[in-house]
């Protein structure tokens, strides 16, 4: 029966999209973009804080390629951010979808006039609008152009449909989003989890399986007994796509014919990012950048696309039992990949690693203080109990192993009387990153004590940033004449805390300068004001985080028509 009721809530699912989908005759989205679509991330696949909720189309390392809405609709959202999506745009359709277009470069002229214009009332580069019926638009129009900003860590288009009165995102690939793919998914290796003496799902076996033909593994004879889980080192690609490696669709495992587990990436909630890392072994991840992920629903989670069932895809080995298991990864064309093993049941005696440290129950609250330093771990701050280690060493506060999961921030706090207003305003906690170099935490001074938040082990301390920001100009010199120049370039740094705001004005009027973290330059467009033409008087003030100042001064020749 819990089947049965599987493939009812499946059924339900592909009902509610298909009937939302099919309105308005519109049984087919127009492509994002008129390019093949190569992906570069899919829908649901794992990352490092959240379940990936739509697909990164590939632009071929290039920007500006033309974006189209892929139905009828209203611009309901638009958001321009330094962070995340970057310039991202939310189309609502009335078939009852949203789809999200993120880290674009620029919108197309109706609605780049719309946000331009709203930027230069609120003075403000990062804004968010929700316009009502101002901006229609029609299936196939350009609504933008294709980016890196925000988040990216490549030129690509972020692509979303959602549930508009629900936001939950569904698999853009259920609307008919073609994407060439024969290519079947990637097993690398198979793993064995076992519940320690808290409830984790921790590895015991690593084994490696011999591929016999493209689709088909095999794993040696495997001795165990107990309750076991299984998890897979696995990746997909596709025909566009043979360098990447994606995220898989569809799970299921069959224990002597049956079909004991099943899960898909039809459609998740945000709140399913919670729990991100429980759904792999998060050791294996930290210690060797491996992404093990569990087929089966990880304990004191909540995630939506997995159905929460007594056995929870976990399955019991008895002694001198015989099991064949079967374990099926597809992709959303239906290419599949199979192991096929035996597993006989043996005593096993599970011995989990002795971790050094206390003790922590999530169930307890823990403040721990030191001469100068505290460190405050509110209730359920950890999924499970924890052996961690916190000291004091020299004037820092170490909080290791550094495996350890968090459910949620804890706060640190630094005490420091000595310090004079300017060391106070300069001063902030810092974190010593895995190159051994400082990243700033956002900190608050209240008095004599410095607060932050963290959701990570590791080594803190307080650090000083005394040196202002620095200002060059990058497309011209003093006293240039521009008048051919379509954009105004400068390129701002800071070498610890970071940039925190900058404000850019000619001739004494604010104007807006887009910033752009990851080249760390602004840049502003001559055709937004029309100033009388001859001398420009181009001033530049930057702040970092801790309130460190810097202002450029400049002047050029400009003439316009």
């Amino acid at each position: 029966m819990k089947f049965e009721s599987k493939k009812i809530t499946l059924l339900i699912l592909l009902f509610s999209v298909g009937f939302l989908y099919s309105q308005k005759n519109q049984s087919k989205l127009t492509p994002p973009l008129d390019i093949p679509l190569a992906l570069s991330g899919t829908f649901g696949e794992i990352r490092s804080s959240h379940f990936h909720a739509g697909l990164d189309i590939k632009t071929g390392g290039k920007q500006g390629l033309k974006v189209r809405s892929v139905l009828d609709g209203k611009v309901s959202r638009i958001r321009v951010a330094l962070s995340g999506y970057g310039k991202a745009l939310y189309v609502d359709h009335p078939n009852g979808t949203t789809s999200v277009y993120a880290h674009l470069k620029s919108f197309s002229p109706k609605i780049e006039s719309y946000i331009k214009k709203a930027q230069y009332e609120k003075k403000s580069y990062v804004i968010e609008k929700f316009p009502k019926n101002e901006l229609l638009v029609l299936k196939g129009e350009i609504i933008g152009f294709s980016g890196n900003t925000g988040g990216s860590t490549g030129p690509h288009l972020h692509f979303e449909i959602r549930d508009t009165k629900k936001q939950i995102p569904f698999n853009p690939m259920i609307f008919n989003i073609d994407v060439i793919d024969t290519k079947k998914p990637v097993i690398q290796k198979l793993f064995l989890f076992h519940e320690n003496n808290f409830g984790e799902e921790v590895i015991n076996q690593k084994i490696d399986i011999e591929k016999v033909k493209d689709g088909l593994y095999k794993a040696p004879n495997i001795y165990i007994s107990g309750k076991i889980g299984i998890g897979l080192q696995m990746y997909d690609n596709q025909d566009l796509s043979q360098f990447n490696r994606n995220g898989i669709y569809s799970i299921k495992i069959f224990l002597n014919n049956k079909l004991i587990t099943h899960y898909n990436y039809n459609s998740i909630k945000f709140d399913d990012s919670e729990y991100v890392n429980l759904l792999i072994d998060y050791k294996e991840f930290k210690t060797k950048k491996v992404r093990v992920q569990k087929l089966f629903y990880p304990n004191n989670s909540n995630i939506s696309f997995i159905e929460k069932e007594e056995k929870n895809g976990k399955f019991l080995i008895e002694e001198d039992k015989s099991y064949d298991l079967l374990i099926e990864i597809s992709d959303f064309k239906k290419n599949t990949s199979k192991i096929e093993m035996k597993i006989i049941g043996r005593k096993t005696n599970f011995i989990d690693p002795t971790i050094e440290g206390e003790l922590i129950l999530p169930e307890n609250e823990y403040l721990l203080k030191f001469k100068n330093q505290t460190v405050h771990f509110k209730k359920n701050t950890f999924f499970y109990p924890t052996f961690l280690n916190v000291y004091k060493d020299s004037d820092s506060i170490k909080i290791n192993p550094d495996i350890t999961l968090f459910k949620k921030s804890y706060s640190i706090e630094f005490i420091s009387k000595d310090y004079d207003s300017i060391s106070k305003r300069q001063s902030f906690i810092a974190r010593l990153n895995k190159k051994n170099k400082i990243d700033y935490l956002p900190t608050k001074f209240i008095d004599s004590v410095f607060k932050t938040k963290s959701i990570h082990a590791g080594t803190y301390f307080l650090a000083k940033d005394s040196t202002p920001p620095t200002i060059k100009p990058i497309n011209f010199i003093k006293n240039q004449w521009l008048s051919n120049s379509k954009f105004l370039k400068i390129k701002i740094e800071d070498d610890l805390s970071g940039i925190k705001s900058y404000k850019g004005e000619i001739n004494g009027k604010w104007v807006l300068f887009e910033y752009e973290p990851k080249k760390k330059n602004l840049t502003y467009d001559f055709n937004d004001i029309k100033f009388k033409s001859g001398k420009q008087d181009l001033n530049i003030k930057v702040t970092d985080n801790v309130g460190n100042e810097s202002v450029f001064k400049t002047s050029f020749y400009r003439k316009y028509d």
